[in-house]
């Protein structure tokens, strides 16, 4: 039986939280390698609850989100100018390496990535599986390796390296079910029902991620939900879709009742967010229904005129209308939460803070998105433009939690006080 290693590295960064952070990327690709017969590991470098750090663990927080094991490294020289603490977040190295050594030398090294300024957890597993298994490929995919393939294959040097969807098919219904007897707690889930966007916001990178739009059926879906709750136990479920309620009559709304037609329970997220402009009195009333504990929706900013410079399809007035229909339905602000953009190119704090001030008479909970510049988008190709440093060339500059500094419209006291604000009421 041919034997697959899966991987998911380390975070590097300032910060970091595990708000339904597994990889359901390659726990896709480790259903399809098991239906075709491998064997299959899956080590987690970000594992919160690994055994070895069983003495160290910080205590979980609701619905199974929780703090990572952190620890204080060097800050990569690009990185040097930034008067914060840089970490590696996930379990400690020895802990990676006694895990590699337990196993038989896999036939195939799978590793995923995501945020493009992670990229120096990928470099260091890659280079540590390279000692412990030379003789083993190594194939690199995700959203690093798929939005800076050249910078990838320099630095990560993987043997073979994977761009867009490895798993790509036509009907999502064919796929098998996500591997997530890999994880070591299903007790919270990511869970997909569909797959890309039919929008183009400028700073949006679903586009260079997914080929194209699909989306499973309902029932599909909640087979998937049904699955998981009676097999392996979970209570969590956080959509991981980039449009969850699009076409909402024909999809959503027929998971809702799908869903409450077999008498499930369970909670549901919205981490990514969901387009304000379809969250109809009937779509809140199924949300509610089915127990949504978060609820996020991207007001991003109430500036009109930037709105339609990034392509986007929903304004303030679709905001104020979700929120009445959300609140109708009997949620509250605790449970409604609304990212508000700060840092974009030319995006000074007013604007910012006249958004945060609108989510909150508005009734929702204000969570800052600190811009990060996503290459291949519009909105990077603004932001390489006025930034002082090169972040062509270096993805640690795309970092969220700086990049505003460099781009001179936000500095750091004024970012602290929106923060500041945010957190006001809470």
């Amino acid at each position: 039986m041919p034997r697959a290693l899966l991987v998911n590295p380390w975070i590097y960064d300032f910060a970091a939280f595990d708000m339904w952070a597994a990889p359901l990327g390659i726990l896709s690709i480790g259903a399809l390698l098991k239906k075709a017969g491998w064997e299959v590991f899956f080590i987690d470098c970000t594992n919160r609850r690994h055994p070895a750090l069983a003495e160290r663990a910080a205590k979980e927080k609701p619905f199974h989100t929780g703090q990572y094991h952190a620890q204080e490294i060097p800050k990569p020289e690009a990185l040097a100018w930034v008067p914060r603490r840089y970490k590696r977040y996930g379990i400690p190295e020895e802990v990676f390496l006694a895990d590699l050594q337990k196993l038989p030398a896999p036939d195939e090294i799978l590793v995923t990535s995501r945020m493009t300024y992670w990229y120096p957890g990928v470099q260091r597993a890659i280079e540590i599986l390279r000692d412990i298994f030379p003789q083993s490929p190594i194939y690199l995919g995700g959203t690093y390796a798929s939005l800076c393939p050249e910078h990838a294959q320099a630095v990560c040097k993987p043997d073979y390296l994977v761009c867009g969807e490895a798993d790509f098919v036509d009907e999502m219904d064919s796929l098998p079910f996500p591997a997530w007897d890999l994880l070591p707690s299903a007790k919270a889930l990511p869970i997909e029902t569909s797959r890309g966007c039919p929008f183009s916001c400028a700073y949006c990178a679903s586009g260079r991620l997914f080929s194209g739009y699909r989306k499973k059926t309902p029932m599909r879906v909640v087979d998937e939900i049904e699955y998981a709750l009676f097999e392996l136990g979970a209570e969590d479920f956080a959509f991981t879709d980039d449009a969850l309620l699009l076409d909402a009559p024909h999809h959503f709304e027929k998971i809702a009742d799908e869903f409450l037609r077999r008498g499930l329970q369970a909670r549901f997220h919205t981490p990514n967010s969901v387009f304000s402009s379809a969250i109809s009195p009937s779509v809140a009333e199924k949300m509610r229904a089915m127990n949504f504990q978060t609820i996020r929706l991207s007001l991003e900013t109430t500036n009109a005129e930037r709105l339609r410079a990034m392509n986007r399809k929903m304004f303030p007035p679709h905001f104020e209308t979700a929120m009445k229909n959300l609140r109708a339905a009997g949620f509250g602000r605790k449970e409604i939460g609304a990212y508000i953009m700060a840092g974009m190119p030319g995006q000074d704090a007013d604007e910012t803070l006249e958004a945060i001030e609108f989510a909150k008479a508005c009734g929702a909970r204000p969570h800052l998105a600190e811009y990060s510049p996503i290459p291949g988008t519009r909105a990077f190709f603004e932001a390489a433009a006025i930034s002082r440093l090169d972040i062509r060339s270096e993805p640690l500059l795309h970092n969220n939690s700086i990049f505003y500094l460099l781009g001179g419209a936000i500095d750091m006291a004024a970012m602290e006080e929106l923060k500041r604000v945010c957190a006001m009421n809470d």
